[in-house]
């Protein structure tokens, strides 16, 4: 085992401290989510005076249309990613369309990135991506980049107007010297384990609870084994990064898990390793070919539920009470873009109603049964259950529904997993709007193995962190956690908040405001916050100063004291800390597969 930071022989004792922390005079009106600070592409200087212009009918582009990552920021030294997503593209031979980057220097314009539109992503949306295509060291400041689409004109039909092919970006690099803590001084490294290699970033919460961290992961790489019945050929290769990315985990080569104090998409960190090592072992011993319905449901019913432990069959039966059964043919022909937790929860009971009815074996004949023959899943699908189990996909979906019936749910099943659609369902809705960078369907899911040799750490670290951020993702961390306790009325509650900001770009009302004036207060003495727990007089909080020791703290509302300029919203204070050195309860316990 690799040496592990340890902070616990720095707890200290319960200390009354009075903080600079009453929140400052807040603003006339309620605090509204800055279009500045966290924009869809904020490295991208807006238009000085946009005009309204009608809508191309053929092939173009706009500044909206490419995305950097990473983000939200970009400091020089940075090894900048590109997405280019055109439009109009139906009728125009892809393989032709090309498209290239310039960055315009004193000595001319110098191509820094070029190919073609056929990057695959889970949205199905044809989109060039150039991975780590422009090294900015010893660049800085303002730079100027054009993005050019069939830049040398090979294409005319549906490309009447090549002048709507160009667009001009304004890039701002901040010097190197500002990034933000931990990413500031963070570097690869590795520790090994009987089961595995584990890369972590130093200087973060992965680093800080290492030892916790491969024992559940060794737990959990054992349970999948013995589950599959198969034995990873090499050991694993698991990177520990420090932002959420899609929904906290993704098998390549290697396996990466977010694992980080504020994972607001968090399920356990156990769960998530079953997971994505069933991926792994399923690439090595079992299916190359498997439709996504019946690889991800292994990889769940293998797993024992989806973000948390779950029973399974009991919670799809709750599917066809709640009106939200999806018809196999029709999920397996579109499974990434249906509902998320509808699709894996359905598709791991699929896969159990397989196991149970026709046993490991004969449902593994049916998983081997696959080959790379054009045809579409659900045709796959049922060719491979005829072939090897001699039933169609429809006579295999009606026993499946049948077998449902002897599943009924209970009401908390009902409603634990009718708000568990809805929390997930937020989820995305927030990082489509203020974290793009992790949204799973239109997002990038960086190799670290390739990152690792280039010293980048950016995109594994790097996410937004203005206090409108922090507080939404608090609230989202608050409702997962009354959903495990079964507190249905509080989680619902959290979410009502979060939806409301999400429509409205205001922290008017209770609990959002609360949780931002928490968030507000903690920053004025340099806290950036972690974990709210928000009682009727108080908050207990989790927050780091100095990366990446955790502190928990109690605030109280200062009950002399209201802002009547937030609505009689109250002022909070810190009044107590403790240091804390150990596992958050939000790193190994909130990891999301």
């Amino acid at each position: 085992m690799g040496a592990r930071v340890s902070f616990r022989s720095l707890l200290l004792p319960v200390l009354l401290l009075f903080l600079t922390a009453c929140l400052p005079a807040l603003p006339t009106t309620p605090p509204t989510l800055p279009p500045t600070s966290i924009p869809s592409t904020p490295t991208i200087s807006p238009s000085p005076t946009p005009t309204v212009t009608p809508t191309p009918s053929d092939l173009y582009l706009t500044r909206d249309d490419v995305f950097l990552y990473p983000g939200p920021e970009l400091y020089t030294g940075d090894v900048v990613t590109f997405d280019v997503t055109p439009h109009n593209l139906e009728g125009i031979d892809l393989q032709a369309l090309k498209v290239r980057i310039y960055h315009q220097t004193p000595d001319g314009a110098k191509v820094i990135a070029e190919g073609g539109v056929d990057y695959p992503s889970f949205d199905g949306v044809p989109r060039a991506r150039f991975v780590w295509a422009w090294n900015t060291a010893g660049l800085e400041g303002v730079q100027h980049l054009t993005v050019r689409l069939d830049p040398d004109d090979r294409i005319q039909e549906g490309d009447e107007n090549p002048a709507n092919n160009s667009v001009t970006l304004i890039v701002r690099l901040l010097p190197a010297a500002d990034r933000p803590p931990p990413e500031a001084g963070a570097a690869w490294a590795t520790t090994t384990t009987e089961c595995c290699i584990l890369h972590y970033l130093t200087g973060t919460a992965a680093e800080r609870d290492l030892d916790e961290i491969a024992a559940t992961v060794q737990r959990a790489v054992d349970f999948a084994q013995e589950r599959v019945g198969a034995r990873l050929s090499a050991p694993l290769e698991v990177y520990l990064v420090g932002r959420v990315i899609a929904h906290g985990g993704y098998a390549q080569k290697a396996l990466t898990v977010s694992y980080l104090d504020r994972h607001y998409a968090g399920s356990d960190l156990e769960s998530v390793v079953r997971h994505e090592a069933t991926h792994i072992l399923d690439s090595e011993a079992l299916a190359e070919w498997a439709p996504a319905l019946v690889r991800e449901g292994l990889a769940v019913w293998a797993t024992g539920g989806h973000f948390k432990p779950e029973p399974i069959a009991h919670r799809a039966a709750a599917l066809l009470e709640l009106g939200w059964y999806i018809p196999l043919g029709k999920l397996a022909n579109d499974f990434y873009r249906q509902q998320h937790e509808i699709g894996y929860l359905e598709g791991a009971a699929f896969v159990t109603y397989l196991i149970e009815t026709y046993g490991w074996e004969g449902f593994r004949r049916f998983y081997t049964s696959f080959d790379a023959a054009s045809e579409t899943p659900a045709e796959a699908l049922n060719r491979a259950l005829a072939k090897s189990l001699r039933v169609g996909l429809s006579q295999a979906e009606g026993g499946f529904l049948e077998w449902l019936e002897d599943y009924p749910p209970s009401p908390q099943d009902v409603r634990d997993l009718e708000l568990t659609v809805r929390l997930f369902n937020t989820v995305r809705r927030y990082q489509e709007r203020y974290d793009p960078w992790a949204y799973f369907l239109t997002g990038w899911l960086p190799d670290p193995t390739v990152a690792e040799p280039m010293g980048i750490v950016a995109d594994f670290l790097r996410h937004p962190r203005e206090p409108e951020n922090i507080a939404l993702e608090t609230m989202l961390i608050g409702a997962q956690e009354a959903l495990r306790t079964g507190d249905f009325g509080q989680a619902e509650a959290l979410l009502d908040g979060v939806d409301r900001v999400l429509a409205e770009g205001t922290f008017a009302r209770s609990p959002e405001a609360d949780y931002l004036a928490v968030v507000k207060t903690l920053a004025a003495d340099g806290y950036e916050t972690q974990r709210i727990e928000l009682t009727p007089t108080s908050a207990r909080v989790q927050a780091i100063a100095r990366w990446p020791v955790l502190t928990e703290l109690t605030l109280e509302i200062d009950k002399n004291k209201t802002n009547k300029r937030m609505g009689e919203l109250p002022l909070y204070c810190a009044v107590s800390w403790a240091g804390h050195g150990g596992n958050s309860g939000g790193s190994s316990s909130n990891q999301a597969p």
